[in-house]
Formats: structure tokens, sequence, C-alpha cells
């Protein structure tokens, strides 16, 4: 019998060749007790972050994970964004940006475990840090209404 996929990692980049390798690294050092796999669609990146990314395919022990497309011409962040959402297939969608990074090895595996055991729940979020200015965001409160979130 084969496992469902859990988590379908989306990750769209662009010019992105100083942060991708960590970006990346990011996704693949998530422990587990379930399959994730990562998208990857590069906007035609006018760098070197193609490179980067295809040096990980090859030497990654985790590379077989990753669904990656290198599109020939500029699509834009939005139609780029929904061709790596179209190729998800996990139960669950966590995204992270080409120039976005996660430093927590369980990262994957608290979000998944709380949304299993709270049902009335349909999304998860995280603290972050932003590198130019470090600064942490800082919410008022854990739980937000749909209403909430519609603003």
């Amino acid at each position: 019998m084969t496992q469902i996929l859990t988590v379908s990692v989306l990750m769209i980049t662009y010019g992105h060749e100083k942060f991708i390798e960590q970006a990346i690294n990011g996704v693949l050092m998530q422990e587990c007790d379930f399959d994730f796999e990562l998208i990857l669609a590069n906007d035609c990146s006018p760098d070197t972050t193609d490179e980067i990314i295809k040096s990980i395919l090859i030497k990654h022990p985790k590379a077989s994970c990753i669904k990656y497309t290198s599109h020939d011409k500029n699509m834009g962040p939005t139609l780029n964004f929904m061709v790596t959402l179209q190729e998800a297939k996990g139960k669950y969608i966590a995204i992270c940006e080409g120039d976005d990074y996660w430093t927590d090895t369980l990262k994957l595996q608290k979000q998944v475990d709380f949304l299993n055991q709270n049902l009335e729940y349909n999304l998860v979020g995280h603290y972050a840090v932003s590198s130019e200015n470090n600064k942490i965001g800082v919410f008022e409160k854990d739980s937000f209404s749909f209403e909430e979130m519609n603003y």
C-alpha cells in the first residue's frame, strides 16, 4: 500500500541566487514521520539560480523529493505559483519562497500534528525574522477567525 503524501512544499524563485540554497536546505532538513515533496519553480532567473538548483538536484541525498520546473520565459510570480500549486499532491500545502528559509527541523511536523489534532483549524503560521531589519513579527493573539484573516 502506498503512503499518502502529507505535505507539498511550494517554492517559487526568481533571481534568488544568494538565498536559494539555504531555502531548499531548510525544507530538505525537515524531520517528519510523513512524506513531503518540494515543488520548485524557477521563473527564468537571470542569475545563477538555475545552476545552484541543478547542483542540489545532483548532490543532495534528499533530492528525489524535489520536483523542479525551470521556465524558458518569465511568467511572473502569480503564474509561477500556479504551476507549483497544480503539481501539489499533498494533503497540506506549505509555502517557502526562494528568498526565505526555515530554521526549525521540526516545523512541518509541528504544523501537521497541530492541524491533525485540531480539525477546526485550516491554516497555521509561524513567527518570522527579517534579515534586513532583524525584527520579529509579533501577533497579539494566537488564533484568528476567517473574518479576521479576510481583511
